[in-house]
């Protein structure tokens, strides 16, 4: 017997060789993130972590209103400069983040062959950079008038739990050959049986 085929029995003796791992954390996510997507909403929603997604929103709120994004609605900057930083409640944020999966999640993922990417877009680039200190106040132009608001104390809070979560995580943009679209998904490390917990996503 030849030496090939003596090298073809001692494979199919060990079997298909295992997939590689992936070396980062952020390719694990976007690795987990294609395989949860695939297998249920469920799968999907486990993630997160609400209690996070819940004060990350309404921080992200303030930093829009303060310029992060151009174009925003009356009715988006009233409540805005309204908000006292208290965090949006889990649940909500679990209803939320279960809408997306349809009309972002599985939209994106489509039948996979994911990679992970730097995010193509400003916005979504921005999430993984830490958020400098607030202004004192708010100063925005609503329905033609300026409204001045001072910044709650709250938000200094909410800064410093989305800058030590973006230390030890940041973003990854996920592009998947099998669907369409992108998305920038915020991650931190943590030191649960997966490593890390999604913080939250955008489309991208």
């Amino acid at each position: 017997m030849g030496a090939r085929s003596l090298t073809l029995l001692a494979l199919l003796a060990c079997g298909h060789p295992a997939a590689p791992k992936p070396a980062s954390l952020p390719e694990r996510v976007a690795a987990d993130f294609e395989a949860a997507v695939k297998q249920s909403k469920d799968a999907y929603v486990a993630l997160f972590d609400f209690a996070a997604v819940g004060e990350f929103e309404i921080l992200l709120h303030r930093y829009d209103l303060n310029g992060r994004l151009i174009h925003l609605e009356d009715d988006q900057k009233q409540q805005f400069i309204d908000e006292d930083g208290t965090p949006y409640p889990a649940a909500r944020e679990r209803r939320n983040v279960g809408n997306f999966y349809t009309i972002l999640a599985q939209r994106t993922v489509g039948t996979g062959n994911c990679t992970a990417a730097t995010p193509r877009t400003r916005y979504g680039k921005l999430l993984g950079v830490a958020f400098e200190p607030l202004p004192p106040q708010s100063d925005v132009e609503i329905a033609g008038q300026r409204v001045q608001k001072p910044t709650p104390p709250n938000y200094s809070t909410l800064r410093d739990h989305a800058n030590a979560w973006l230390a030890a995580g940041g973003v990854v943009g996920l592009r998947c050959a099998g669907g369409k679209g992108g998305l920038a998904i915020v991650y931190t490390a943590r030191p649960n049986a997966r490593g890390y917990d999604l913080i939250t996503i955008y489309d991208d």
